[in-house]
């Protein structure tokens, strides 16, 4: 019995607030920026891969050989990863462009960024195998008031708080028949902390031609934890320093599908800045 599959998901998490945020890291005065633009169609074997890591960190004395012993800063550091191969023989079309920069970043723009559209058609049992990683660590303390984050000049004059935040997302498919598409994307260096920390994933498969679905398997996640320090204040808040933790959250969405796959979407969006 064939199973025939429409879905389409959307996910969305924004955390944030006047006190408990990520401010993202400023900029090294030299800026490094990577592209590349890859277009295969074909017939045959095929292996495409890339790895990017990138960290960076902001402190008043320390450097990144002083990790983890250090004060007055802000630290991130991310890993993106793709890979796509088939297995034996099938017809192949695949596109892919990857922009890394570690420049200061607006909104809509981003440090590292790719997308991806497959299709493919495998011969006798020939699949093709992709996937796509994006992982962001972010953490910091004592880096200074929340004002000194924002260019709005009415910014509190409060301590900013200690954070620690980690946030993976990710795809895999096998796909013996394929018309698929990737987006992600990360912002996290920027001169000010007004743009936000953004990580977002997006997922597609659909109809190889009409009446001639995908055929095989799809999976998207993303997960993450958050750890932050408290807003100092008045009141119920007062006492709730910055560098004591304050909120913690954890968080995980998987959706699979496996079959005959005529349209399956999964958007995913993690954004973290101060309101």
């Amino acid at each position: 019995m064939k199973k025939l599959g429409i879905l389409v998901i959307a996910l969305a998490l924004l955390v944030g607030g006047m006190a408990m945020a990520d401010p993202g890291a400023i900029a090294v005065l030299e800026t490094q920026g990577l592209s590349t633009s890859t277009t295969v169609i074909g017939a045959g074997n095929f292996n495409s891969a890339s790895n990017v890591v990138l960290t960076t960190l902001n402190s008043d004395g320390n450097d990144l050989g002083d990790i983890p012993n250090v004060s007055n800063f802000t630290y991130y550091t991310t890993v993106y990863t793709e890979d796509t191969q088939n297995s034996e023989y099938g017809y192949l079309s695949y596109d892919k462009d990857l922009d890394v920069s570690t420049g200061n970043k607006l909104l809509g723009q981003y440090n590292v960024q790719a997308v991806k559209q497959i299709t493919y058609l495998g011969i006798d049992a020939s699949s093709v195998v992709s996937t796509d990683y994006m992982m962001l660590d972010g953490a910091g303390a004592d880096y200074g008031t929340i004002g000194d984050q924002m260019i709005c000049p009415f910014g509190s004059a409060s301590d900013a708080p200690a954070f620690c935040n980690v946030v993976e997302t990710g795809s895999s498919v096998n796909l013996k028949v394929a018309n698929m598409n990737t987006q992600m994307g990360e912002r996290f260096i920027m001169k000010s902390s007004d743009p936000g920390v953004q990580v977002y994933n997006n997922v597609g498969v659909g109809s190889y031609a009409a009446d001639v679905p995908s055929k095989g398997s799809v999976s998207a996640f993303i997960q993450g934890s958050i750890k932050e320090g408290g807003p100092a204040g008045d009141g119920r808040r007062d006492g709730i320093a910055a560098d004591a933790l304050a909120e913690t959250m954890t968080f995980k969405d998987t959706t699979s599908f496996a079959g005959d796959i005529t349209s399956f979407g999964k958007s995913m969006s993690y954004t973290s800045k101060f309101g």
